[in-house]
């Protein structure tokens, strides 16, 4: 025998004079009732009473056996209002009147009707009925009695003698065993029962949020709601599954301070392992004979979750009689657990959707705060861009000053007489006036970038030709062709050569393409073509057979200050602000401007601008 202490499992064995049965193997022995010997010791009579169970509706949810004994209709057929096919028709609607009549009073009644015996005779019964949870405000379902009233009668009526009936029974019936007089009994105590059954589930459900909570509430309201249990104790397995252990225990009052209830091991072990409620006790030569029972608490939908047991030190038959009720009870416990359990997980994924909400929120301010400052950073750049614009332009403008000076001078003196100066002196003259203008056109190059960054380049239009712009642009860099010994030719094929655009600004555009396929074609030909497209658009391509551009760059080529080699030991000068000013330019002319270049075939660009912006 094993003590309760916290958590224990269960490892001891029964000793010899302990015995452990399953419910449906125990019966009682014949000789309680048969051998009755004085009148004393005679059983009362067993009247027709049915145990029923109806609804708000006056439908009926529950019959005992005894109703099928007493009209002979299967229990199941008098389910919902077939009941009142029995019942004599002009009892039908007194009998449903009062039954819903009572459940908007909320009280008790009694009705007297006739109801129809199997022989086909109808008998006088009283129908007695309460309400199913009596504590409750709101009566959704009702419990009561039928009892034969004319056997009443006739029993009120019996002499002192043993009545005829009883001397049947005890005579022609001589098999008649003591489970007949407690089938009786139970059909007796069924409203009871149920009641008991309303009140544990009640205040089961008021305990649902938390499972520690409701463990114990279970084992008190066991001990509370079976007569003649003296503790409850609650066992389920243990988190490893490696056996059971005692979760809850009710009933320790009935105990001593310092003793605590006592189990038997293998009565919960066997419990649980085959589902089966079992009953032990113990006759060890005490005066005191000791019971207790255990249920397996279980469901239909989450199977076995632990064990429910209860305990006698009294009486060995005090429990006897609560093996169906604490079976009823397992299965009620179960539906709480699982409820409880879901309750707990449920909150779990609360807090933790709590706590997901919170990092999302702190995430969110964090991604605002960036926001914040990746927009503080932008109006820095831009104030940042803005300044060097105009540091730009201002830097510009004081260049060009001097070397405008530089270059006009440097054509004054190669204007002068060959004889002024010598040939190295002219030579010399010559470099400066070239460089001059070399640096002159970066220096440019840098002043519309500005201006078109700080969107105060505007386009002046005119009506001009298209055709005499295109060649005068070309033969500005015959000589150079021809040093290089490049072909160049150029091809225009238009209805009307003449456009209103910006003169100055696509000539600026044509020269840079046709001066980047000059500088970049070492051999080979320059093809420039100048044709008519669909609607009123037209196409300007230029076509080298130079070094070409690397596939990598091609992304880049319209970038600011982007040139293929970017290292200072370059064999090609230049700012690399070229394309960019052109694609700008084009792009204000609402046209567009495109690239196609292998390396060591050559490049084309080819420009579409409308006839007139």
């Amino acid at each position: 025998m094993t003590h309760y202490h916290g958590n224990n499992y269960f490892r001891s064995e029964f000793s010899d004079r302990e015995r452990l049965h399953k419910v449906s193997e125990i019966t009682s022995p014949e000789g309680q009732v048969c051998g009755c010997e004085t009148q004393d010791d005679r059983p009362v009579p067993a009247f027709a009473h049915i145990v029923w169970k109806v609804n708000a509706n006056g439908q009926a949810t529950y019959l005992s056996h005894c109703w099928e004994e007493y009209t002979g209709v299967p229990a199941a057929a008098g389910l919902g209002f077939g009941y009142l096919a029995c019942v004599h028709p002009e009892d039908r609607p007194r009998l449903l009147a009062r039954s819903r009549a009572s459940v908007r009073e909320a009280q008790s009644y009694e009705i007297k009707f006739r109801l129809q015996a199997r022989c086909g005779t109808y008998r006088w019964n009283i129908a007695r009925g309460s309400p199913a949870s009596p504590d409750s405000q709101d009566v959704l379902e009702w419990v009561g009695t039928y009892t034969d009233m004319d056997a009443v009668e006739q029993t009120q009526a019996w002499p002192e003698g043993e009545p005829e009936f009883w001397h049947r029974q005890g005579c022609s019936e001589p098999n008649f065993r003591a489970e007949n007089l407690c089938e009786v009994m139970k059909v007796t105590d069924a409203g009871q029962d149920l009641q008991a059954i309303e009140r544990f589930t009640n205040l089961l459900s008021q305990r649902a949020g938390n499972l520690s909570e409701l463990l114990q509430a279970i084992a008190d309201a066991t001990v509370e709601a079976i007569a003649g249990a003296e503790f409850c104790l609650v066992a389920l397995p243990d988190c490893d599954c490696s056996g059971l252990k005692f979760s809850a225990v009710g009933g320790t009052q009935n105990f001593e301070k310092g003793k605590t209830p006592q189990v038997q091991d293998n009565l919960l072990l066997k419990a649980f392992a085959t589902g089966e409620s079992q009953l032990w006790y113990s006759e060890s030569g005490c005066s005191v004979a000791a019971a207790q029972v255990a249920a397996a608490i279980e469901s239909g939908g989450t199977g076995r979750l632990g064990v429910l047991a209860i305990g006698s030190g009294k009486e060995c038959a005090a429990i006897d009689g609560s093996l169906p009720l604490l079976a009823v009870m397992g299965k009620q416990a179960a539906i709480a657990i699982n409820s409880a359990r879901a309750i707990e997980k449920l909150k779990k994924q609360e807090q933790l959707l709590d706590l997901q909400n919170e990092l999302l929120i702190r995430q969110q301010e964090e991604l605002e705060n960036q926001g914040r400052r990746i927009q503080q950073q932008k109006l820095q750049l831009l104030e940042a861009a803005k300044l060097k614009s105009q540091f730009l332009g201002t830097m510009s403008h004081e260049l060009r000053t001097p070397m405008n000076a530089i270059i006009g001078f440097s054509q004054l003196l190669l204007r002068q007489h060959k004889q002024l100066l010598s040939p190295q002196q002219t030579d010399m003259v010559a470099r400066i006036l070239n460089n001059g203008k070399n640096l002159l056109l970066l220096i440019n190059d840098i002043l519309d970038l500005s201006k078109i960054e700080s969107c105060s380049t505007e386009l002046k239009t005119e009506k001009f030709d298209l055709a005499h712009l295109v060649m005068d642009a070309a033969l500005e860099f015959g000589t150079q062709a021809s040093e290089k010994n490049v072909a160049m030719s150029v091809s225009v094929c238009l209805q009307d050569q003449f456009i209103v655009n910006d003169k100055w600004r696509l000539r600026q555009v044509v020269v840079n393409l046709i001066s980047n396929a000059v500088k970049f074609t070492d051999r080979g030909c320059i093809w420039i073509e100048v044709g008519q497209l669909n609607g009123d658009r037209l196409n300007i391509t230029v076509r080298d057979t130079g070094i070409g551009i690397c596939e990598t760059d091609m992304p880049h080529i319209f970038d600011k200050f982007r040139q293929g080699d970017q290292t200072t030991t370059r064999n090609y000068p230049g700012t690399g602000l070229g394309l960019a000013i052109c694609a700008s330019l084009v792009q204000m002319m609402d046209g567009t401007i495109t690239a196609e270049s292998q390396l060591e075939k050559g490049s084309t660009f080819k420009i579409e601008i409308p006839r007139k912006i």
